[in-house]
């Protein structure tokens, strides 16, 4: 099934990422940030009850379980090459939510994932198809939204195949982002609903949350 145009499929390999809209139902992010303001004890009406840095948790309701949409997978799997065969959606979500902090806007720095070395993780094959945010609200600029290094999926790539051996694990490959010339990164700006796309190899940071609301975020690994 395809899901996305030609054009979009293009742009993705082109810079290594794509923002989508309208992969799920109207409301259906909204109810979301409802449900997980409800887990995390918190209101968005009282900023003295929010956390003072970014936090993750995992969650099992259905109003965010809800979010993760067949139209999503499709569009993975369009996006990746490669069908995600008898895709049924997970048991639990996992939510990367950035309150905001005190301090000017800076991002993290880049990095790409699965590069944690306990984990192991190979380089070749990709550990994962491809990587994903799901936003569950709007996301003004410097309020805690994703930067991505355009084209880096391509340096990284190359500099991996390089050296085969030498880059067998992706905390290895992640390591070396440090001596390459990546270029600048671009804050990516999204509305409720929206699903970043990002290839495995696409350099990414978070950022802090200079804003005035909590940033929610489902990360999703296809």
């Amino acid at each position: 099934m395809s899901i996305l145009t030609a054009d979009q499929v293009a742009q993705f390999e082109e810079q290594g990422f794509l923002l989508v809209s309208g992969l799920m139902p109207e409301g259906t992010a909204a109810r979301a940030e409802a449900t997980l303001c409800r887990r995390l004890g918190i209101s968005l009406d009282d900023p003295s009850g929010w956390p003072d840095r970014t936090t993750a948790s995992g969650h099992d309701a259905p109003e965010i379980l809800a979010c993760l949409t067949p139209e999503m997978a499709a569009a993975a799997a369009q996006l990746s090459g490669e069908e995600v065969p008898g895709w049924r959606p997970p048991s639990s979500l996992f939510t990367i939510n950035a309150f905001p902090q005190p301090g000017p806007w800076a991002h993290h720095g880049p990095h790409i994932d699965h590069a944690i070395p306990k984990d192991g993780f190979r380089t070749f094959p990709r550990p994962m198809r491809l990587a994903s945010l799901i936003y569950l609200n709007d996301v003004a600029p410097q309020s805690g939204g994703t930067v991505v290094w355009p084209g880096s999926h391509r340096k990284i790539l190359a500099r991996a195949e390089s050296d085969p051996e030498r880059y067998a694990y992706m905390w290895v490959l992640n390591e070396s982002l440090g001596d390459m010339d990546l270029g600048e990164g671009v804050e990516v700006a999204s509305q409720a609903g929206d699903i970043l796309f990002y290839h495995y190899l696409c350099a990414h940071s978070g950022s802090r949350n200079a804003g005035s609301r909590p940033r929610f975020a489902i990360a999703h690994k296809w």
